[in-house]
């Protein structure tokens, strides 16, 4: 009788030391002859060079233009005219099937084109035409009201239409601009500039300027909001040293405050912070609340806090993040990054970056645009980046 457990249990360790075994011949295999020897091949440029997508798209038309490009012009004009002055397109199909449709520029589109477009010149396309391909414009680009694209590569200026809708990328040497109610679904990128107007909403965008409506140029002597020497700015309170000549007191803007000093150079606020008009903020600052700041606030190092809401013509000379939303109120200037874990809503008037030293804005949830504001270098958001 005792024969028939024993068997069983005989039984149920044979099944445990085969699974376990099962488990280890995987690992074991692939110690032996490794399947992944040779890594996967990355371009890293997809994550250095912001405009990517329009600089591959360039090389493979460009591959594909040097196989025709003699065929093309050596063809005579239908009606007799010289090679090389074609007035009609061509069509193409690449050693791996793409239809392309070569074009010596001018408008087109009257329907839906299913071709991948290249354009000799100047391109405009018709109003409510549909581009299910990408495009390549030699020269200057336009779309009319209400276009469709999937992406496009100009090497001169571009201006997007009114209510257009690009399902991808746009990607510019020259100026883009982006007429309202236009929607880009993904990146757009120039190296030149980049201006929206009110309803448009793109995932991300790069170039020295990107500006909204009502756009105005100044001259920032030093980066200030208004121009004026920050060193002139009224102040109400101050960091290191704003409570005589200690290091270690707590400076005027904490005071009432529970707040600890973790370095030489940083605070800690334990709650929320609200600085007076004028404050001058020489420390980096970390606060768990909210930070709110009235007019004319100056912020010398970084600053995080759980949600940031600036006043008027503030002046931040580094970094800002927030946990939560982050708000730069109307006239302000902030000279390095701006990170929110939610939105970021950019007054009107508020100046990121310079031209020599360029500024990335991100946020998880929206970006958001007024009137007259300008970043100078990227904004890439989790939803979207839209102008009001």
């Amino acid at each position: 009788m005792l024969g028939v457990p024993m068997a069983g249990y005989l039984l149920l360790l044979l099944l445990f030391f085969l699974f376990f075994s099962v488990s280890l011949y995987f690992g074991f295999r692939e110690w032996r002859q490794p399947s992944d020897a040779i890594p996967l091949a990355m371009d890293v440029d997809y994550i250095r060079v912001e405009n990517y997508f329009g600089r591959s798209f360039r090389a493979k038309m460009q591959q594909w233009m040097q196989e025709w490009t003699q065929e093309w012009l050596a063809e005579p004009e239908p009606n007799g005219a010289a090679a090389g002055n074609r007035s009609v397109a061509v069509r193409r199909r690449t050693a791996g099937g793409e239809q392309l449709l070569l074009v010596p520029g001018g408008r087109i589109g009257s329907g839906e084109e299913r071709e991948i477009v290249y354009s000799e010149g100047d391109l405009t396309l018709a109003d409510g035409s549909i581009f299910r391909r990408e495009i390549y414009c030699r020269g200057r680009f336009k779309t009319e009201a209400g276009v469709r694209l999937q992406s496009v590569a100009a090497d001169g200026d571009m201006v997007l239409g009114a209510d257009g809708d690009v399902a991808r990328w746009v990607d510019a040497q020259g100026g883009i601009i982006i007429q309202r109610g236009t929607v880009v679904g993904s990146r757009a990128s120039s190296l030149a500039s980049i201006e929206l107007e009110r309803g448009v909403s793109v995932q991300s965008l790069y170039a020295p300027t990107v500006s909204t409506a009502q756009y105005r140029a100044h001259s920032d002597s030093g980066g200030n909001p208004r121009g004026e020497d920050s060193s002139l700015l009224p102040v109400a309170q101050s960091g290191a040293g704003g409570n005589g000549s200690d290091p270690l007191a707590v400076p005027l803007f904490l005071e009432g405050v529970r707040c600890v000093r973790l370095d030489a150079e940083t605070w800690l606020a334990q709650e929320d912070v609200k600085l007076p008009f004028g404050s001058r903020i020489e420390d980096n600052l970390i606060v768990k609340g909210v930070l709110t700041s009235g007019a004319w606030c100056v912020f010398l190092r970084d600053v995080k806090a759980a949600r940031v809401e600036l006043g008027e013509s503030n002046h931040a000379h580094g970094n800002l993040a927030a946990e939560g939303c982050l708000q730069v109120g109307e006239g302000s200037f902030v000279a390095r990054n701006i990170a929110a874990g939610s939105d970021v809503r950019l007054a009107a008037g508020v100046r990121v970056g310079r031209t020599e030293s360029l500024a990335v804005v991100s946020a998880a949830g929206e970006i958001i645009l007024e009137q007259n504001v300008t970043v100078c270098g990227k904004l890439t958001a989790g939803r979207r980046v839209r102008t009001v």
